[in-house]
């Protein structure tokens, strides 16, 4: 026999049981459907984590900050005194992956709208690594190198003046690109505080770049931005004024806060932060939570996973029982064919060719159901976009195109090894007692 005999015979004897052929199909209907649709759950809620933590800041950014111990005694790692200055600098950018790095100072000061007054961060950046660092600019411009006196403010800056003498409260528009502004470093602007020491602080004139564009993650929502000698400038001002004496072991502002560095892949930063660490220096990014998250992830689709897989387990043994079922009841044909000529392979491929066709079959149906389940789920994605504060829809079912692949692979294996014992019982079949039997 010719394999197109074969086929046209297989196909003949399933749709002959019609009804038997459903049922068994839909097995692994289920069984296909419940181990893709568990799995992209897992999935989509691995997606949903890092969404969430994406809001939180750059995944590809490293913040390096000062070891907690004293700066002045030397690192056990590596002998020598460890700081945050522009050797640091130079060090992070030789680490590989490392695309760009920026030394971050901040004070703090209040910003002057005429009878308005925000008091915020003002954050000192190098403006050449904006772009790098994702800073995506709404209105104006990003900083400049030359630019003085020059900020950016937060995409939700607007929000955060006020009226200190306003006895009700009244909505403020303020235009953050034409209004005049000006800054000053006196804590205690806008409050009048007997006890509070009596010093003049300078009001600087302020010119605005841009504005921020909304969206972004919630680390450029709030603060200003300027270039970092200007804000160099400005401590070293408030420090003369304050009579403030640099701390032991820092050399006036030339040692940092914080130094940002950025990795040119998600996959990277793990390798490039422990090189940082190894250094000395304490290094933190959002990828140690979101490996935590994952983490727990990756437990719940394990679990959603084996409940698929049960399904499927149940599908396999009903097309064992349908595939020996099918034996006993083609017995005398199973000799016919024995007796005519045909051989035990040709036997055995045909009960595994029957058996495949119901594993594929149930499988592509069931990958269609899958599609469909996951679609209606995602409709309802709000109540989770509620939940993981992201806001809106989110895709909380995903189905990569390699788990299509995959499981129609899979059913397909499930009938094949389903239908293996059924015809190796065929082929031991002899033909002589076939026929007798029947």
């Amino acid at each position: 026999m010719n394999n197109l005999d074969l086929i046209l015979m297989g196909v003949k004897n399933l749709w002959r049981r019609k009804l038997r052929t459903f049922l068994t199909v839909l097995g692994v209907i289920i069984g296909a459907s419940s181990i893709i649709v568990m799995l992209s759950l897992g999935f989509g809620l691995s997606q949903a984590f890092e969404d969430q933590i994406a809001q939180w800041g750059d995944l590809t950014t490293i913040n390096v900050h000062q070891s907690w111990n004293d700066p002045s005694i030397p690192s056990p790692s590596i002998g020598k005194e460890v700081k945050l200055d522009d050797a640091a600098v130079a060090s992070f950018k030789m680490i590989p992956h490392v695309t760009a790095v920026s030394p971050t100072l901040e004070t703090y000061g209040t910003v002057i709208n005429g009878k308005y007054i925000a008091g915020i961060p003002i954050k000192g950046i190098d403006p050449d690594t904006m772009e790098e660092f994702s800073f995506e600019i709404g209105e104006g411009r990003l900083l400049e190198k030359n630019d003085e006196m020059t900020i950016i403010f937060g995409s939700d800056m607007a929000q955060n003046f006020y009226d200190p003498n306003a006895r009700i409260w009244r909505e403020i528009k303020v235009d953050l690109m034409k209004d005049k502004m000006s800054l000053t470093l006196d804590p205690n602007y806008g409050y009048n505080d007997p006890n509070a020491e009596k010093i003049n602080y300078p009001e600087y004139k302020l010119k605005v770049a841009g504005v921020l564009a909304q969206g972004q993650n919630w680390e450029h929502s709030y603060g200003v931005w300027m270039p970092i000698s200007q804000v160099q400038k400005l401590i070293k001002e408030k420090e003369k004024i304050e009579k403030v004496r640099p701390q032991p072991g820092q050399n006036n502002s030339s040692v940092y806060q914080q130094i940002d560095v950025k990795v040119d892949d998600m996959k990277n930063v793990a390798d490039a932060q422990q090189t940082i660490k190894d250094m000395g220096h304490e290094a933190y990014s959002l990828n140690d939570q979101l490996e935590s998250m994952k983490g727990t992830a990756g437990v719940i689709q394990l679990v959603l996973g084996g409940i698929g897989a049960i399904s499927l387990l149940v599908a396999a043994i009903g097309i064992t029982n349908t595939m020996v079922m099918s034996i006993y009841e083609r017995t005398r044909e199973i000799g016919i064919m024995k007796v005519i000529g045909a051989s035990i392979n040709d036997i055995k491929k045909l009960f595994i060719f029957e058996s495949a066709l119901i594993g594929v079959l149930g499988g592509v149906i069931g990958i269609s159901f899958s599609f469909l389940l996951s679609f209606i789920i995602n409709k309802f994605s709000y109540v989770f976009g509620n939940f993981f504060g992201t806001g809106g829809e989110i895709k909380i079912s995903i189905i990569p195109i390699w788990l299509v692949f995959a499981a129609l692979a899979f059913s397909a294996l499930i009938g094949v090894v389903s239908g293996y014992y059924p015809a190796r019982r065929a082929m031991n079949l002899s033909a002589i007692e076939a026929i007798r039997t029947e």
